[in-house]
């Protein structure tokens, strides 16, 4: 197992850092509407997670952070009347509508040269995927990824993607749309429409399957199936909007284009060729969100301007999405340096900062070694 000792040592001085940034930056946190009818919750270093617990005033939440200094911090999507009691006995009363969009759900190219894979029994880390560990042939093995600055620009472009879709096609107001960096490796889309909060699981999947363009058919864009070929025939409200346009803009074709996406059926095979065609275009054009952070009505999230204890990393609110760095603008830990035993060849940058650090006891400012510590590629020396 990973020595407990070194462990240990190692999470005091995350604990410390998170502790500090609480006691420093605690004008950080945002305070969700509807406070008292949330379930907050938060999960200790090197220990379970303590849910059920409800807070009127931010003074009271602070006082847990400073006090507890949690690795991580959660507030419920949803409203409830007795937000302390067990979830049955809660009472329900709407959730905010929420999106996640994370790069692992991306399936990067570059994600292979800044992935690590931890033995979760002695701790050690593999600059490369195998099936156990070189030093313990233990089988178990966690994927670690350092997001890069081409992680984060595929991740944004994914963001905008959203919420074009989210004003257009679902007719929500840009101001009613928050982004926040999620702390890691993505980012999450807060709606404030009130007109969504009683959505149910099965209401809240259909708007995923929307934004997937799972139900697009060839039929939706005038492809139809007849036992003598296939007829073409545009419907009548047009290709001028929703995912008709996204799928003719892609096909480069309008409603004039009879005969050039008859050319497209058949080039494709038919109508099965097409379909399977529409199907990677539709994978293609939609928006790779993780369906169950949307559905889930009891999810628990974590809370804007608290610590991710998988980086280190704040969760932050984007006002510009364009200019927002998440390694300059959620770095906010201290600078003071310390000695860590480094477990592998890291390349980094935090804070404006490039790092090439070796595989070696290296003394570097606290943000980086946190930021090391909580990805398991490194430990207090």
């Amino acid at each position: 197992m990973i020595p407990s000792k070194d462990k240990d040592k190692s999470m005091a001085l995350v604990k410390s850092a998170f502790r500090e940034y609480y006691f420093k930056h605690s004008k950080n946190i945002g305070i969700p509407p509807r406070m008292g009818e949330r379930e907050f919750g938060y999960k200790q270093f090197n220990s379970g997670i303590v849910r059920h617990l409800s807070f009127r005033t931010i003074g009271e939440l602070l006082a847990i952070l400073i006090r507890e200094a949690p690795s991580d911090i959660y507030c419920s999507n949803a409203f409830y009347r007795f937000p302390t009691y067990p979830m049955q006995e809660k009472q329900w009363g709407g959730a905010d509508l929420i999106f996640d969009i994370d790069a692992k759900d991306l399936h990067l190219p570059c994600e292979q040269t800044h992935s690590y894979f931890l033995c979760l029994n002695c701790g050690g880390v593999l600059e490369r995927n195998t099936n156990s560990c070189s030093k313990c042939d233990f089988s178990k093995l966690d994927h670690i990824s350092i997001p890069c600055t081409k992680c984060v620009l595929s991740l944004k472009k994914e963001v905008i993607k959203l919420i074009n879709i989210l004003i257009t096609d679902l007719g929500i107001n840009k101001n009613c749309i928050e982004v926040y960096f999620s702390g890691n490796s993505g980012f999450h889309l807060h709606i404030l429409d009130n007109g969504y909060n009683s959505l149910d699981s099965r209401s809240r999947a259909d708007i995923v399957g929307y934004l997937l363009g799972i139900s697009m058919m060839p039929e939706n864009i005038g492809v139809r199936k007849r036992p003598e070929g296939v007829l073409i025939k545009f419907p009548k409200s047009g290709l001028s909007y929703g995912w008709r346009k996204r799928i003719a803009n892609k096909l480069g074709i309008d409603q004039l284009s009879t005969v050039k996406l008859n050319n497209i059926v058949q080039q494709k095979g038919g109508y099965e060729g097409f379909k399977v065609e529409l199907s990677r275009l539709t994978r293609e054009i939609g928006v790779r969100i993780d369906p169950h952070v949307t559905t889930d009505i009891h999810r628990v999230f974590r809370m804007p301007g608290t610590l991710n204890s998988k980086s280190g990393l704040a969760k932050m609110r984007c006002d510009d999405l364009e200019i927002f760095d998440p390694f300059i603008n959620a770095c906010l830990l201290g600078e003071n340096e310390v000695n860590v035993e480094v477990k592998a060849h890291v390349n980094l940058k935090l804070k404006g900062q490039s790092f090439r650090i070796k595989k070696q006891t290296e003394r570097l400012p606290l943000y980086v070694a946190v930021y090391l510590i909580c990805k398991g590629i490194a430990d207090l020396s």
